[in-house]
């Protein structure tokens, strides 16, 4: 059936954008079901004619091939992302996606994400609660990774059958043993395996080229028709990573989150769909000095220079076109597009020895989008 399904898809070529449920203070249930249809139309035909002339049927009557493995995915994946390097306890590329409980003392259930078989339920270190089950979609062979459950609530074992929606253990309580002492938090992966006997339980990979064989979770849903939108958020110093370096507030994009750069102290907006690192994904990279006037660095050619204000505070800003000069080495440990020709913004909020905020755009990233992130941009310092 799922192959089927697939089938549809491609033929009809279209995408969904239902959005998922947002709530605080409530636990929606999670069967990863599309929403009631109100608009008359029934669920896909597998024995209905080809499609000619006629309005195919919109993608959220189709049966999603997948369930998401918790409530409110997308808005609670605020703090690690598939891709980021972190450097706390571990360090490496984050090879899934942490979505954030530590508001919630209610028990949170996780459920399995497809039919499957158990591959490993034990307490693992650096998770507490781990389960991790073998699916196969298509054809191909997918493992996924839930970390950070209560093991005492854990439902299936090794070898057990679970079916799409149901529910696996709950989220174990942050700062205890149920989930080796990190907060309440789901760590959601996913794998192809290379062999039989691929049995993961890492959570990150200390090299871009260990990431070619996880896959993305927002891609992965995407393709069995369960998207999982990013919605805008306001970059937090007080929760956010990199906040005690940067005390600003600004709207991160629809779409996108932010890495902590901790070798360059610096801020990384990143495309949460799509292959590869965060830093791969780069859209927007902010960094900052201490000066007591605008600087530009002597590697670079300036191209341009306008004078301008950006910012909630009417900050006074330069704005260049800069570009790498001939001959001088790549910037370590930034994306790789700051290596060529794009725009750079500096801005500052006072006058005498100052902190400086240079926030520079991806040559593709939309103008409109970038000039959002400038506008929305409050210093607290």
């Amino acid at each position: 059936m799922l192959g089927l399904l697939a089938s549809i898809f491609l033929l009809i070529g279209a995408s969904c954008t239902k959005q998922l449920p947002t709530t605080d203070n409530q636990l929606p249930t999670n069967s990863g079901e599309p929403a009631a249809n109100t608009r008359g139309e029934g669920n896909a035909d597998a024995g209905s004619s080809p499609v000619t002339n006629a309005t195919p049927p919109p993608m959220e009557a189709l049966d999603p091939a997948v369930a998401l493995p918790i409530a409110d995915y997308a808005s609670r994946r605020t703090l690690k992302a598939h891709g980021e390097y972190i450097r706390d306890r571990f360090s490496g590329y984050h090879l899934g996606d942490d979505i954030e409980y530590v508001d919630v003392e209610a028990a949170v259930p996780v459920q399995a994400i497809a039919d499957g078989t158990v591959v490993r339920a034990a307490r693992v270190s650096g998770y507490g609660g781990f389960v991790s089950i073998e699916h196969v979609l298509d054809g191909k062979t997918v493992i996924a990774v839930y970390g950070h459950l209560d093991f005492g609530s854990v439902s299936r074992k090794a070898g057990e059958v679970v079916t799409k929606g149901q529910t696996i253990g709950n989220l174990g309580q942050g700062g205890t043993a149920e989930t080796d002492g990190e907060r309440k938090h789901l760590h959601f992966a996913l794998y192809e395996p290379t062999s039989s006997s691929d049995r993961r339980v890492n959570g990150y990979e200390s090299a871009p080229a260990g990431l070619a064989t996880w896959l993305n979770p927002t891609d992965f849903f995407n393709t069995y028709r369960q998207p999982v939108p990013t919605p805008s958020r306001t970059f937090d110093p007080a929760t956010d990573r990199g906040g005690d370096i940067f005390k600003l507030r600004f709207a991160i994009p629809a779409g996108m989150e932010v890495e902590y750069v901790p070798s360059l102290e610096a801020l990384n907006v990143f495309t949460v769909a799509g292959r590869g690192t965060a830093r791969e994904r780069s859209q927007v990279f902010i960094r900052s000095f201490d000066a007591s006037s605008f600087l530009t660095l002597s590697t670079v050619t300036l191209h341009s220079t306008e004078t301008l204000t950006v910012g909630q505070g009417s900050y006074d800003a330069r704005r260049y076109d800069i570009e790498k000069k001939a001959g001088v080495a790549d910037f370590v440990d930034q994306p790789g597009w700051r290596n060529g020709r794009h725009i750079v913004t500096d801005f500052h909020d006072a006058t005498g020895l100052d902190r400086y905020y240079v926030v520079a755009a991806h040559p593709d990233l939309d103008p409109a989008a970038y000039q959002s992130v400038l506008d929305s941009m409050v210093i607290e310092e």
